[in-house]
């Protein structure tokens, strides 16, 4: 009983610590939310990115997260009224109030030394920092972002020669330059439409021409103009000011009308006028394409008033910037799904609002929760029920997984794997099942802690994978990869291998650790540990039956590919040293070179070998599959391999201890039949 008071207490005090955190300062005297039709009818317009439509509130959500490591921004105004901002929300300030963006704190900087290099004051070690907190440094973040850049880009053309590999601040100094440059892109995608207010770079214009945005309206003004192409526009910004003053006045105008295009490009909002042409367009398209064609032209003025309107009703009455969103949207979509594109939007976000990822993961940290309650009583009728309704919930938790995957399959029209992400969603999906399949058979509650760990573990990995690389999870396929029939084939198949085979290390863990914690004190379970030998077994051929098959497939693939079946590429030899691992421990266990010991610390290695194969292959930057690079990731592998090598030690010292003891009996034995009496 004080026991559990202590858990309780200890659990109440970080509970309050992680609530007191205080949240980060805006200078903003309040916050005025977005209505929430608003919100809506805004997170389901669409927009183009990465070759693929989607909605603006998937482009939102990852927007922001690469920013601010979260997909909340979070605040406190100078009333102490704490807010949080869903990222369609903060889209909507970014685009449309945008002088609110500018003082909201969601540029993350993990080392305050990075800021005090551009020569900014810093608040704490790890923060987040304003648009406007960080503007101070602008300049020197530029110059510095350009030669980091450089750096990295001869980091990646010298093989990696350590004397250009970025230091951790530099790093981030890279990356707070890009973020800052993305997010003053955002802010004047709609400059061209607010007369004057030009939110961000105005610093780089002469004074003659922030002056003469006040009264120039560009779209009008394309209206006027002759035709002239980019290269055309640009020869004649270029030229110096020369002649009447009704020259320099236009020559002023044309250098207004570049900046307005160049700060509108890459949110491309607008379907093309050609049904054949694929791409869709920014508003900077539409103005250098309207000043290119006067045949063009009308079409490319009606798609600049379309936003213009947006803008102007955006501050007005909420009920008006409504019926404008409205009017822009049926009118969008009208065209999208003409094209056949969009389809699928209102599907998207609901996938990634309801949250199924998080809501699997919660699930199975509470089955977690209850089967350790379960071991307060085991064997006892209240432990069976804990035990079941840790099962249940297990069963709950796959559930969301499953219908996440499903979804995202139909969004894109595609078998469950595509890239690495999907890769953690199937396999923690599968090694659940199989847990909860053991778990049918044995009725021990092996497999329900089986289904529970890897559902923990998997899902915080996805979790955790979709943050650090900040970048949309439904992605266009590669050349290599755009085909369903492998995509469903070898990959899947190959893939319920390496779940296999980590179901396997998971169970040679349990085994090594917990045989090698009872006999610290002792004790002995030896029908429990048989039992869990033949669940690895059954395991490890159900690993080696995917496996081969799967790399058989993947070799017809490749010589459909590539023209050869078989290349020793390190993707393929990552296979074949699975298939070959498991035929080992097969072999070795049939010829009793392996008994119970043996098998358990090789199903480890066996898991060692499948994370190098599933993650470590793609980083080694050779061969044909090295298109799923994931900065960080030798270091998460090496503390894996790390672990798992901790156990392989124990079942090595159970070993020793194993035949120190069998000599132990032998010598007992022989002595008393040399000495019978």
């Amino acid at each position: 009983m004080k026991l559990n008071y202590l858990l309780l207490l200890l659990i109440v005090s970080m509970a309050g610590t992680a609530s007191a955190k205080e949240l980060p300062k805006a200078s903003l005297e309040s916050y005025e939310p977005w209505d929430e039709e608003i919100v809506h009818t805004f997170e389901n317009l669409l927009i183009q990115e990465g070759g693929r439509v989607k909605p603006i509130y998937t482009y939102a959500r990852f927007t922001l997260l690469q920013f601010s490591g979260k997909s909340t921004a979070k605040f406190t105004t100078e009333d102490n009224e704490n807010h949080a901002l869903h990222y369609s929300e903060w889209m909507l300030d970014v685009l449309f109030r945008g002088e609110i963006a500018r003082e909201i704190p969601m540029f993350v900087v993990d080392n305050s030394a990075a800021v005090v290099q551009i020569g900014v004051s810093p608040k704490s070690k790890r923060d987040r920092y304003s648009y406007n907190e960080l503007i101070e440094g602008r300049a020197r973040l530029a110059e510095l972002s350009q030669q980091y850049a450089e750096k990295q880009r001869q980091h990646e053309q010298s093989e990696k020669d350590p004397q250009y590999e970025l230091g951790q601040v530099e790093g981030m100094i890279l990356t707070l330059g890009r973020n800052i440059s993305a997010f003053e892109y955002l802010l004047g995608q709609f400059s061209f439409a607010r007369k004057g207010d030009l939110l961000v770079n105005e610093n780089i214009l002469p004074e003659e021409l922030v002056q003469m945005a006040q009264s120039l309206d560009p779209v009008e003004m394309l209206d006027k103009m002759p035709e002239m192409s980019m290269g055309q526009l640009v020869e004649v910004i270029r030229q110096p000011d020369s002649g009447t003053e009704d020259a320099r006045m236009f020559t002023g105008a044309l250098r207004l009308f570049f900046f307005y295009a160049n700060s509108a490009r890459g949110v491309n909002l607008i379907p093309p006028l050609d049904p054949e042409n694929e791409t869709w367009i920014s508003a900077s398209d539409a103005m250098l394409d309207g000043l290119e064609s006067k045949e063009v032209r009308p079409w490319a003025i009606d798609q600049l008033k379309a936003i213009q309107a947006l803008v102007e009703a955006s501050q007005k009455d909420p009920a008006e910037f409504q019926t404008a969103l409205t009017t822009f949207s049926k009118a969008q979509r009208t065209l999208a799904e003409a094209r056949g594109e969009g389809t699928r939007s209102e599907m998207e976000v609901k996938l990634y609002r309801s949250n199924f990822f998080f809501n699997s993961l919660y699930c199975f940290v509470i089955a977690f929760i209850v089967m350790a309650i379960s071991w307060f009583s085991p064997g006892s009728k209240f432990g069976h029920v804990m035990l079941f309704i840790a099962g249940a919930i297990a069963v709950l938790g796959l559930y969301f997984d499953v219908h996440g995957i499903v979804l995202r399959c139909i969004i894109r029209q595609r078998p469950p794997i595509t890239n690495l992400y999907d890769t953690v969603l199937f396999i923690t999906g599968t090694a659940v099942l199989l847990g909860l399949l053991i778990e049918y058979f044995t009725r021990i509650g092996v497999g329900t802690l089986i289904a529970i760990v890897s559902g923990v573990l998997g899902m915080f990995l996805s979790i955790k994978y979709e943050a650090k690389e900040a970048t949309d999870t439904i992605t266009q396929l590669i050349a290599v990869l755009d085909t369903n029939f492998w995509l469903a084939t070898h990959v899947t198949i190959i893939n319920i291998g390496y779940a296999a085979g980590m179901v396997a290390a998971l169970i040679g863990v349990l085994y090594l650790g917990g045989r090698f914690l009872l006999t610290l004190f002792g004790k002995e379970a030896k029908d429990f540990f048989k039992l869990l030998t033949r669940m690895n077994y059954g395991i490890i051929c159900f690993c080696l039956f995917f496996s081969l098959v799967g790399t058989v497939l993947g070799g017809i693939w490749a010589n459909y590919s590539w023209g050869r079946f078989w290349g020793w590429d390190p993707k393929e030899n990552g296979a074949l040293m699975i298939c070959l691992w498991s035929l080992v421990i097969l072999h070795g266990r049939m010829a009793g070179w392996f008994r119970e010991i043996g098998i358990h610390i090789n199903s480890i290695i066996l898991g060692i070998l499948v994370t190098f194969s599933w993650w470590g292959v793609n980083n080694l930057g050779v061969g044909l599959h090295s298109y799923g690079f994931t900065q960080g990731v030798w270091n998460a592998l090496y503390k894996g391999w790390a672990f798992m090598g901790v156990f392989i030690l124990l079942g090595v010292i159970l070993w020793v201890v194993d035949r120190t003891r069998k000599s132990a009996r032998k010598s007992d034995t022989s002595n008393k039949e040399a000495n019978p009496g």
